[in-house]
């Protein structure tokens, strides 16, 4: 009896030893990419991977166009795991992205983002080393994922922004949507104890501004809309989106970019090619939470974005982008993070009749009352 038991064992060990292996594993990745208009395949191996490092050339341009996986066994999903930052990004505001790949049915997962391109941060328009990182993982929610992440040190490009240029989506080729004429554009600026009251700053088709002054020591700030007029090399070139990209900061260091969209769009002397793009929003008290004595910078520039994804960055030049000002004691009031009196409108420390004409005067005629 016990002999024929070992034989049964047996028998089944040798069936177990035919039968195909099914355990599930990720075998191989890819990462296809365009840096500065050339696009190239980066093979991850599965472990030693030192990164890739583009910083030789400044970027104008860094997109990720798409990946590939093979697979073996039962794998029910394929996820790449990306982030992009800027060096000296505190881990805790860096943004994981997970983008599932498709089966193909026979092993292969892909990504495929077509013109498009993957749109990874806004905010690496700003001059600086960034870096794309990322791995691979597959049944990503089941209690045991499989993971392709070159020994658990990720994968890394490296790369180095001009200011100003694009993080995605190519960048827009040059010429294809420009400034039109001289009195190109506006940046409305309001606030309280600096330069004016209100002062709307016009761009030519060069990029610079026609009031060199900064607002000065102000109490609040805010951006009150702006104008944008372009011209396209083809009406068939559609423009999904402009907005104003602003930040501030205080002066020597570098702030996080914001964004305030158009409100509505019409055609320029009748030209279809050429567009004049509104905005009547306002953002938020710049100066709210900031402190007095020190000097700050707001930056901006604008932004167009085509419906294929394509990012044009219009920027000011010289310094004209940048607007310096510093905050009044008591001042940074009546904004969201301020630490001013509540009911503080006008900045002044105070709640009283001065307060009441801000807002009267800010409804009726669309700007402050005279100090």
């Amino acid at each position: 009896m016990t002999k024929r038991i070992f034989m049964l064992l047996a028998v089944l060990l040798l069936v177990a030893m035919q039968m195909p292996v099914s355990a599930q594993s990720i075998s191989s990745a890819s990462l296809t990419y365009t840096f500065n208009g050339q696009q190239s395949v980066l093979n991850c191996p599965a472990m030693r991977f030192a990164g890739l490092d583009l910083t030789d050339t400044k970027a104008e341009n860094f997109k990720i166009d798409g990946a590939e996986v093979q697979v073996s066994g039962n794998v029910t999903d394929v996820y790449i795991v990306a982030a992009e930052y800027k060096d000296g990004t505190s881990q805790s505001d860096v943004e994981i992205n997970y983008v599932p790949l498709t089966s193909n049915g026979k092993g292969g997962w892909q990504l495929d983002m077509g013109n498009k391109g993957w749109i990874v941060e806004n905010n690496n328009r700003s001059t600086g080393y960034r870096n794309f990182r990322f791995f691979f993982v597959a049944n990503k929610d089941s209690d045991s994922p499989i993971y392709y992440d070159n020994a658990s040190a990720h994968y890394i490009i490296r790369f180095y922004t001009k200011d100003g240029g694009s993080g995605g989506g190519g960048g827009g080729e040059s010429g294809s949507i420009t400034f039109y004429d001289s009195n190109t554009a506006t940046l409305n600026l309001m606030m309280t104890g600096g330069l004016n009251n209100s002062v709307t700053y016009t761009y030519g088709g060069s990029g610079e501004r026609d009031i060199k002054d900064n607002p000065g020591q102000v109490s609040s700030l805010q951006i009150d809309g702006f104008t944008l007029r372009l011209q396209r090399s083809d009406a068939g070139l559609n423009i999904g989106n402009v907005s104003v990209q602003y930040k501030v900061y205080e002066e020597g260091s570098d702030g996080q970019w914001n964004r305030l969209d158009f409100t509505f769009e019409e055609d320029e002397d009748g030209n279809i090619l050429n567009k004049k793009y509104t905005c009547t929003s306002s953002t938020k008290n710049l100066a709210a939470g900031l402190s007095p004595g020190k000097n700050y910078v707001l930056e901006i520039m604008y932004q167009v974005v085509d419906n294929n994804g394509q990012y044009y960055f219009l920027k000011p030049s010289k310094d004209y982008g940048m607007f310096k000002f510093s905050v009044k004691d008591g001042g940074g009031g009546g904004g969201e993070g301020g630490e001013g009196v509540r009911g503080d409108l006008d900045g002044d420390g105070k709640v009283g009749m001065s307060d009441v004409m801000f807002l009267v005067n800010k409804i009726l005629n669309g700007k402050f009352p005279d100090e």
